[in-house]
């Protein structure tokens, strides 16, 4: 990279902030549809001018805020800011001029790819500063810009929308894809709880943002950015995806030789991932983060579950909506055989955490466990690969809800998302009060999944209404000598007084005394660890299994409920990030001189429970 100063190709230009609301611009979503600039000889002539404008990212009836962007010369206001879009080898000249009174602007990201770090250029106010670059390694990738000497991860107001994309592509290929940037305004002097922020996919919030329209069969591929200042969660609903790429935003990482098949993945502040993937059944579907503070909106002004029935699902913030149209493929053969039939019993215990309700979850009509004797989480409900099933969702509760069936692929309608979910002249209902639904779907593979109640509030999810559900090989039997399963979630209301929120794994807290939870392990065979991240809001716990104070090493063996193949199953330290949204399956044989240890740790490196793993012959 090199810098010049006095010649202008590209033009970021920063004014100073306007208190009359009349002189401020309004400010447009970016649906990254179309690169900006001007391309020419293999050079990039792009300006760009940055400047305070007024954004109203929850739609024209929802909030305004004053905040910079970024625009083309002539152009309006764009959140995400302009898209960089080339080909690899194309220069691309950068010039930046400060005009924000008595505040030095700092940019990133305008470099040559590959890079080890991101080189900055800091622009004192009134000053012009000159870039020029060139694209290399094919990717996704991104810029931004700080104002007072922010880090990226604080920038969480006004210049918290200073970025956009950077996309370069390999020589002779013609674009065909969509890209995301996620973005997160969070109010000045709040932790960023719902209602005190607003996420968006390009510039808008859900229910305002598009609703992306594809036919059956029809290849799509994604470009997801992270853009905002804390982790997401990235969920697709009722289908599984191949992550292909991975990126920091200064390298790219492909995958192609061995994509990743996830239905959740999880994203850093400041990472990117490519994902592929093939619409199998028609229908509405999301993809959202799947940490509720981000999915939410503010609760105090709309209770999720008055809305439940409405085209939003009663949800607001990180979320997609698609519609999918045509004829929906069959995932497994056609099955004569009765469907497997049970119900679930939603029940309320008044007062369980103060004066708030917790949540049960009993199952009849089939042979069920619980992972402990802990009033959280709901029961084991172990499937089968290719039986059909039934299920009946009885509500005895005092409010509305509804269950999803988290990896599972299965027919729109039953997915669990009311007031979306099913298709037009057929939406799925939420299950009020006294009420009761049946969900239908045949599992078409092994492995590990959950099911939790969606979309109502985090007063259900992190009071009960969640629990594992594992589907086995036709003929399998479920042996908790040799499987099993540590599902961390809440019990009970997050943030209800409490300085932490009430994190269990297989609803066992650490113990004040310091007494550890004993789990059984069988010694000299494989055992397999099914891990489950279903708490409303932690992206960032890691499963640690020690022997003594050394970390050993585990096989992955699945992710998401998909198995691996026999190429990514290689032994590897035992340290795992699981967001929220994902599970993990791990192989080990322990041997009887082994003292395991299973720690679950905050993103912070806080330790939140340790278990025991007592290894038996």
């Amino acid at each position: 990279m090199t810098i010049r100063v006095g010649r202008a190709v590209l033009i970021l230009l920063l004014l100073p902030a306007v208190t009359s609301a009349q002189s401020i611009a309004p400010i447009s979503a970016n649906d990254n549809r179309r690169p900006a600039g001007i391309l020419a000889s293999n050079v990039l002539t792009l300006n760009l001018v940055a400047e305070r404008g007024q954004w109203q990212p929850e739609g024209p009836n929802g909030r305004t805020l004053s905040v910079y962007a970024f625009r083309e010369e002539g152009g309006s206001l764009l959140i995400p800011g302009p898209l960089m879009r080339v080909r690899t080898g194309t220069e691309i000249h950068v010039s930046i001029r400060n005009a924000i009174s008595n505040t030095p602007l700092h940019v990133f990201g305008l470099q040559d790819r590959p890079a080890i770090r991101a080189a900055a250029v800091m622009v004192p106010p009134g000053e012009t500063r000159d870039m020029v670059f060139r694209a290399g390694a094919p990717g996704t990738y991104h810029y931004w810009a700080a104002a007072s000497g922010h880090a990226f991860a604080e920038r969480t107001d006004v210049d918290s929308q200073l970025s956009g994309a950077l996309v370069v592509d390999p020589p002779g290929v013609q674009p065909d894809d969509r890209i995301m940037v996620i973005g997160l305004w969070v109010k000045p002097g709040t932790i960023g709880n719902a209602g005190n922020n607003i996420g968006t996919i390009n510039g808008t919030s859900w229910p305002a943002t598009d609703v992306l329209e594809y036919r059956v069969g029809e290849n799509v591929r994604w470009r997801i950015i992270n853009l905002s200042s804390d982790n997401h969660a990235m969920h697709l609903h009722g289908m599984f995806f191949d992550v292909v790429s991975t990126s920091d935003g200064l390298t790219s990482q492909p995958l192609s030789s061995r994509p990743l098949t996830e239905v959740t993945h999880a994203m850093p502040p400041g990472s990117t991932f490519d994902m592929n993937w093939r619409p199998e059944r028609a229908g509405n579907w999301l993809f959202h983060c799947h940490m509720t503070v981000h999915m939410m909106g503010d609760p105090a002004a709309h209770n999720m579950a008055e809305h439940m029935d409405e085209p939003s699902g009663g949800m607001a913030g990180i979320v997609v909506g698609i519609r999918v149209t045509g004829t929906s493929v069959a995932k497994t053969a056609a099955s004569s055989a009765t469907p497997r039939r049970f119900t679930l019993h939603l029940r309320e215990e008044p007062n369980r955490y103060g004066t708030k309700p917790g949540y049960r979850v009993d199952v009849e009509g089939i042979e069920t466990s619980r992972v402990s004797d802990a009033r959280v989480p709901g029961p084991l409900i172990v499937l089968q690969r290719d039986e059909p099933v039934e299920v009946n969702l009885v509500n005895e509760l005092h409010a509305a809800t509804a269950i999803h069936w988290h990896g599972i692929e299965l027919e729109s309608y039953y997915d669990g998302v009311p007031g979306w979910g099913g298709m037009p002249g057929s939406t799925t209902p939420s299950i009020k009060p006294g009420q009761s639904f049946i969900a239908k779907f045949t599992p078409s593979r092994a492995g590990t999944f959950m099911y939790h109640e969606h979309s109502a509030d985090d007063d259900q999810l992190g009071g009960g209404l969640y629990g594992p559900l594992i589907v086995l090989e036709p003929g399998q039997r479920f042996d908790p000598a040799t499987d099993h399963i540590f599902i961390a979630g809440h019990d009970g209301p997050e943030f209800d007084g409490q300085p932490r929120e009430p994190v269990v794994v297989n609803g066992k807290a650490a113990v004040p005394a310091g007494v550890p939870v004993n789990f059984p392990l069988r010694a000299g065979v494989p055992n397999r660890l099914r891990l489950i991240n279903i708490t409303p809001g932690l992206p960032a716990l890691t499963f640690v299994l020690t022997d003594g104070f050394d970390t050993v090493s585990w096989t992955p063996v699945g992710k998401d409920g998909a198995e691996l193949p026999p190429a990514a199953r290689v032994s590897r330290e035992a340290r795992q990030l699981v967001a929220v949204g994902e599970t993990y399956d791990f192989e080990i044989t322990p041997k009887t001189d082994e003292r395991l240890w299973l720690n679950v740790v905050r993103g912070n490196g806080e330790w939140i429970v340790q278990t025991r793993l007592v290894v038996r012959p």
